[in-house]
Formats: structure tokens, C-alpha cells, sequence
């Protein structure tokens, strides 16, 4: 992997580079990502941020102002809107309006720093095909090619270094707060034993300009070496009035753990539920249509991609549990199932148990029956 900028010590500004360094177990890194810090700015301005002075938005039952809640992305919204119509900015999405914020950071993680990114041979296909609507391989090479062009002009064009060295009080507090709060080192554990795998190193990849409670998990293999990643937004509320004594929203312990195990989560369960056959979707496509309202407000517009979902959040629910956090477990359950609609995790958790007691040999086995078992499920 190239260039993952990692912070070993506070009076360390977050974008130096420097060699890996463990953070309560010797598998967790932590660290801020200049490519990642500029598609963040470059979304909030183009897409989150028009309008936000207009528009609510609810956290934890309660409707407040979005811009209040938003309030770094509300400050970069300020400072760079003008740079909204950008063309640059334009053409650099006109190729990738199509593509997840997920699919894009993948792809940034393995360039250079922007502005020099560009594709190389060393990323594989896989992370760039859909860049092609209709996955041509050809077309896919050429498309990235005028994305990465573009945001490396962007950059320039805003003075994205100047961006860096002016906001650096701000992530020297984001650092501060993530490190006073970061979990257990034992979640690793607990996760590696439970799903019966292990990856070579765990990446948390905080980001400021990433909308607040956004997520992404994301697994590389480079040199036969996985690692893989959670690129998240701050979590909590944010206070910019003083920076003498800033809150940047990532000191809430429980949330940076929850959204911890739930992206590294997708790294044990995407693969397993993507090898089911297609037969096994449509067997239990019609348990999406109670739900699919609900899903889509979430952003999970297909059964499959729900299906991903159930059972990575059931997969949090029986970790939490196993880590002596029962009160938390009970929590996430009443949440996703009553809140945001995740009906089917409670007879998932019960195969995960199972697994979990030795019923199952494997993972593999667990999310087969599992489906079987929901395909039946009226």
C-alpha cells in the first residue's frame, strides 16, 4: 500500500510521514490520508453541503440544524463553496457520479498523493472496473485516468496544502480525541477468534471533511500482505468556537468501537455472503419488500446488499456479547431491529450463536444454513 500517512504521538502533525506504529495492539494503526481528507472536501462542497443551511437533520431522536451538526463540514462549506462549480471538480466527477464514496476511497488509498495520484499496474482491476458502467476495462482505464487528473487539478486549483497547514490545530485535536478513545485491543481478538479468520493489520482511517457518521470498510491485499481499513467521519458533536478547547466529535468511546467492529466486520462477512449463489438471493428477495422502504432511506437499495448488512450488524450484536458488553448488545439489537428496520437479525444471531457454540464447523457453513433457513421465513 502507498503512502498511508500514520501517527504515532500527539505533537506530531496528522499528515507526516512515518512508519507504522501500534496503537494498544500491535495489529491497529491509526492515521489521517491527504487523498481521502481532499474527496471528502470535494463531496461536501459538491453534494452534502448545498442547501445545509436550510435543512434538519435528526441525531438520537432529536431534529437539529444540520449545518450545527455538521459544523467542520459547515466551516469547509464556507471557506471552499465557490469552488462548488469547479470544472476541475467536473470533470473529475463527471466519470464517477455513479460510484459509492466507498469505491472511490479504495481506489485513493492505493495512489499517490494527490496531486501526483494516478493509476498504476500494482492496483488491481477490481478497484477501478466500475469506473465503466458497463465494466470494459478499456473504458474503466480511461475514466479513472480523467477522475484522478481532475482531483489532482482540484487540489492545486483550492491550495489543498494550504488546506493542511491552516487546519492543523484541528487535527491535532481529532488525533487527541481518537487516541483517548480508541477500543480495546481485544476487539481484534475477539472478532479474529469468533469468525475463525485473521487479517495482517487493522487501518483506522478517521476523516474530517467525510460527512459526520459516515463508514467505510474496505479490505487491500498488497504483497500478499491484507489489511484492512475503516475510514469514518467524526461520530459525535463538534465545538469549533474555542481552539483552545475544541471537540472535533471523535471522543465517544462506544461509537468509535461500534463503528470499528461493524466496518472491520465487513472485511470476515462480505466475502462469504458474496460466494452464495444467486439462487439463494432470489429464494429470499421477498423478505426485502416489508423492509425496503426503510433500507432505501439507509441506502441499501438491493436484498443482497441487506443481506450483507444483517449479517455483519449480527455479527456485532454476538461480539459485543462475547466481550461482556450485554447491556451494549441489547442496545445495538433494539436499534437496528426497532429503528432502523433490520427485522431479520434476531434468527441470524441465533445461527451465529450456534456457530459460535460449535454447531457449525465454519463461517461458510453458518450464513448457508442460515439463508436456507430465511428462505423458508414468510
Amino acid at each position: 500500500m502507498k503512502h498511508l500517512f500514520f501517527i504515532a504521538g500527539l505533537s506530531l502533525f496528522a499528515f507526516t510521514s512515518l512508519r507504522p506504529q501500534p496503537l494498544k495492539t500491535e495489529k491497529l494503526e491509526l492515521s489521517f490520508h491527504k487523498n481521502i481528507e481532499l474527496i471528502g472536501l470535494a463531496y461536501f462542497i459538491g453534494f452534502e453541503g448545498v442547501d445545509i443551511e436550510n435543512k434538519t437533520i435528526e441525531v438520537d431522536g432529536k431534529t437539529m440544524p444540520k449545518k450545527e451538526w455538521h459544523r467542520y463540514g459547515y466551516k469547509i462549506y464556507q471557506e471552499y463553496q465557490a469552488f462548488a462549480s469547479s470544472e476541475n471538480l467536473a470533470k473529475s466527477f463527471s466519470v464517477a457520479d455513479h460510484l459509492w464514496l466507498d469505491y472511490i476511497n479504495a481506489l485513493l488509498l492505493q495512489t499517490e498523493e494527490v496531486p501526483n495520484a494516478k493509476l498504476t499496474p500494482e492496483i488491481k482491476e477490481s478497484f477501478y472496473i466500475n469506473f465503466s458502467k458497463t465494466k470494459d476495462l478499456e473504458e474503466a482505464k480511461k475514466n479513472v485516468e480523467i477522475f484522478l487528473d481532475g482531483l489532482n487539478a482540484f487540489s492545486e486549483e483550492i491550495n489543498f496544502e494550504a488546506y493542511i497547514s491552516n487546519s492543523k490545530v484541528y487535527y491535532d485535536r481529532a488525533l487527541q480525541e481518537i487516541e483517548n478513545s480508541l477500543p480495546e485491543g481485544n476487539f481484534i481478538n475477539t472478532m479474529e477468534s469468533f469468525y475463525q479468520k485473521k487479517f495482517d493489520s487493522y487501518a483506522l482511517i478517521p476523516s474530517l471533511t467525510t460527512p459526520k457518521g459516515m463508514g467505510f470498510g474496505i479490505r487491500i491485499t498488497d504483497n500478499n500482505q491484507t489489511t484492512v481499513f475503516n475510514v469514518f467521519g467524526a461520530t459525535d458533536v463538534q465545538d469549533l468556537s474555542d481552539t483552545s478547547n475544541l471537540q472535533m466529535g471523535f471522543a465517544n468511546k462506544e461509537k468509535l468501537q461500534e463503528l470499528s467492529v461493524h466496518e472491520f466486520g465487513h472485511s470476515f462477512v462480505n466475502p462469504v455472503v458474496a460466494q452464495l449463489p444467486d439462487s439463494m438471493f432470489k429464494q429470499t428477495e421477498h423478505l426485502f419488500i416489508p423492509i425496503k422502504p426503510q433500507m432505501e432511506t439507509q441506502g441499501y437499495n438491493s436484498w443482497k446488499v441487506c443481506v450483507y448488512e444483517h449479517f455483519v450488524r449480527a455479527g456485532e450484536v454476538v461480539i459485543s456479547e462475547k466481550m461482556g458488553n450485554k447491556a451494549h448488545a441489547k442496545k445495538l439489537l433494539t436499534d437496528y431491529t426497532e429503528y432502523r428496520a433490520f427485522e431479520y437479525l434476531p434468527e441470524i444471531i441465533s445461527e451465529l450463536k450456534k456457530f459460535d457454540q460449535g454447531n457449525y464447523k465454519t463461517f461458510e457453513e453458518t450464513v448457508q444454513k442460515t439463508m436456507e433457513m430465511l428462505s423458508n421465513k414468510t
